[in-house]
């Protein structure tokens, strides 16, 4: 049953994820909306409920900084989560709205298979 109230996209961008007890992992976001996104960690597990911290780069990597947002998991896949975002500020809304909706494409150039394994 799905459960989202926002659109997602299918995207292939890069993330990290700061969870506490594991210190840094990295993710490939798959697809992204205004409430949240699935981000494959590969093999990695991390609990339903569990808040960490993301960082977004949107652009180029030499142009932007990296955005920050709390996230909570709220499921659990083979190989990855979906994350609800907690509270977004203006500026990551609006870089969300620019990503979910608008008309490019958006990869960061690979596939993240590199990242995962």
């Amino acid at each position: 049953m799905e459960h989202r109230n926002s659109p997602r996209r299918p995207v292939t961008l890069y993330t990290m994820l700061n969870y506490p007890s594991l210190g840094l992992v990295r993710g490939c976001i798959r697809d992204i909306g205004m409430s949240g996104m699935f981000v494959d960690i590969g093999r990695i597990q991390l609990p339903v409920n569990a808040t960490l911290e993301i960082s977004l780069m949107f652009g180029p990597s030499s142009m932007k900084a990296p955005m920050q947002v709390e996230a909570i998991v709220v499921r659990c896949a083979e190989k990855g989560v979906g994350l609800m975002f907690d509270e977004l500020d203006s500026e990551m809304r609006y870089a969300l709205s620019h990503i979910v909706f608008g008309a490019s494409n958006v990869n960061d150039g690979n596939d993240c298979a590199d990242i995962l394994h």
